[in-house]
């Protein structure tokens, strides 16, 4: 299960780096551009920051023993 929550954190993680540097998100099953549609966009970005933070940050960094 660690491994499985690992490769979502990380393919969370490159998402938002991706988006950071070319203004483009994988998210709802297609690319997202922010000059096109910022809404989703926005939307996109958050949910996978906050993935990054399920994921990496409660998984492995507060709740390590269980």
């Amino acid at each position: 299960m660690e491994i499985l929550f690992f490769i979502a954190f990380v393919i969370s993680l490159l998402n938002v780096v991706y988006a950071l540097a070319t203004k483009n998100i994988f998210f709802s099953g297609g690319w997202i551009s922010y000059y096109d549609n910022k809404l989703n966009f926005f939307a996109g970005l958050v949910t996978f920051i906050a993935f990054i933070f399920f994921y990496g940050g409660f998984y492995f960094f507060i709740f390590p023993s269980l």
